[in-house]
């Protein structure tokens, strides 16, 4: 039997979480609504820990929203409890704590947890992970007295991590496995105009290369090196390992709920579980570019997806449909921002156009007379309007050269697609 019963209750305290509350007492104020974290964190935002392990952002200012924003939405919060599992007969959640929450409408938020590959030293002190506001609290007070970083996976976190260690003087090494950086998220131009930005600040970056072991005495618990397949051994004193993240599937493992890599849902964000729905990096939501879901595992995202399913459990008819993948991050002054089929070569149905000036990178990608992807580097001038307009599937044909030049505007584009399909576009879950 359950200690005491929610009418909505939320595994998860982050972006996901966030965008759910708020719509849930958008439309009802009398509601109980519980939350259930294993951090002991208030809500705060996580491309920002890296800014503050360097010390260009406070800690106060990695919080996104008040710290009464609970006790104002009246939310009952068990903070640094983990949910063990899930019971959808029942209806209940059971908790680390022992206790047992019954609910009426249950949202699963926990996000992802980091891969830990088995690696022979992965667990020695001077091994971080780049996840949590707690990961960069402690990898902060390590550098403090340390020189000698490896940053192990060059995607978005680890490059953002290698940029932060550099700012706090730390000579960085980054190791990828992929043939480049940012490989999933970027061509072989795009990421080479990268790779130079990083090389050109101090780093050294080996693609094509794994880590092998994390090596220290066997007396002291410290690193001293760190073995790749090139057969070299790395001096170092600290590691992070940043080569992604997985859903946290394991909270419904013995469920009826389906899974592929994460959690599936519709569009309304429902699982195939009466009364259960999935949003932010734990789920499989719908891409609008394939016309079927996937993970995409970005903060705006996980806003939408919590705010569609907080608004279906309160009784609203919310569709979720703005969820193609787009990343726009800033490297050492340089903007980076890609959308949708970024990489996509030439063929197979898609048209490829690039136009390139030292650092300056525009490539559009085009299926059936729609953009359906970029990349943009440097001059990302009109980059929110090329996102509108992949999301509302607009005709492109005859502005290709507007789009490459950066020069595409409102005025281009005709006034009922300005007024009913750019601004109106996906507007249906408010």
């Amino acid at each position: 039997m359950a200690n005491y019963r929610f009418d909505h209750l939320i595994i998860g305290n982050s972006t996901a979480a966030i965008g759910a509350i708020e719509a849930i007492r958008s439309r009802d104020l009398a509601s109980s609504i519980g939350i259930v974290a294993a951090e002991t964190e208030h809500a705060y935002s996580r491309p920002l820990i890296t800014y503050y392990m360097c010390g260009k952002v406070a800690e106060d200012n990695v919080f996104y929203r008040p710290a009464d924003f609970y006790k104002e939405a009246n939310v009952k919060c068990m903070l640094g409890v983990k949910a063990e599992s899930v019971s959808t007969q029942d209806q209940t959640v059971s908790l680390s704590t022992g206790e047992m929450i019954g609910y009426d409408k249950l949202l699963l938020a926990a996000g992802g947890a980091p891969i830990a590959p088995p690696i022979p030293g992965i667990e020695r002190p001077g091994v971080f992970f780049m996840n949590t506001l707690e990961d960069a609290r402690r990898a902060k007070g390590w550098l403090s007295h340390m020189k000698r970083a490896v940053v192990v996976g060059a995607g978005l976190t680890g490059l953002k991590t290698a940029e932060a260690l550099v700012e706090m003087g730390q000579e960085v090494m980054v190791v990828e496995l992929a043939d480049r950086v940012l490989a999933t998220t970027l061509d072989r131009v795009a990421s080479k105009i990268v790779r130079r930005v990083f090389i050109d600040h101090g780093v050294d970056v080996i693609t094509e290369a794994q880590v092998l072991s994390f090596n220290g005495y066997e007396e002291s618990n410290d690193l001293w090196t760190v073995t790749i397949s090139t057969g070299e051994s790395i001096a170092c004193d600290t590691a992070f390992v940043t080569i992604g993240i997985r859903p946290r599937t394991e909270l419904v493992r013995d469920t009826p709920i389906k899974t592929a890599i994460g959690i599936l849902v519709d569009r309304h964000m429902r699982t195939n579980v009466e009364n259960v729905y999935a949003a932010g990096d734990i789920a499989e939501a719908y891409d609008p570019l394939i016309g079927g879901t996937r993970l995409v595992p970005i903060l705006p995202n996980a806003y939408i997806g919590g705010r569609v399913a907080g608004l279906n459990m309160s009784g609203v008819n919310a569709e979720y449909n703005l969820g193609m993948s787009v990343n726009s991050v800033n490297f050492f002054g340089l903007p980076v921002m890609s959308a949708g089929f970024a990489a996509q070569e030439e063929g197979d149905d898609f048209r490829v156009l690039t136009r390139l000036d030292g650092s300056n990178y525009r490539k559009i990608v085009i299926r059936d007379g729609k953009l359906v992807g970029f990349i943009l580097t440097g001059n990302i001038n009109g980059a929110g309007l090329m996102t509108g307009i992949m999301r509302a599937g607009i005709e492109v044909t005859g502005l290709e050269e507007r789009l490459l030049n950066g020069n595409i505007g409102l005025i281009d584009l005709p006034r009922d697609v300005v007024r009913e399909r750019i601004h109106g576009t996906g507007r249906n879950w408010i």
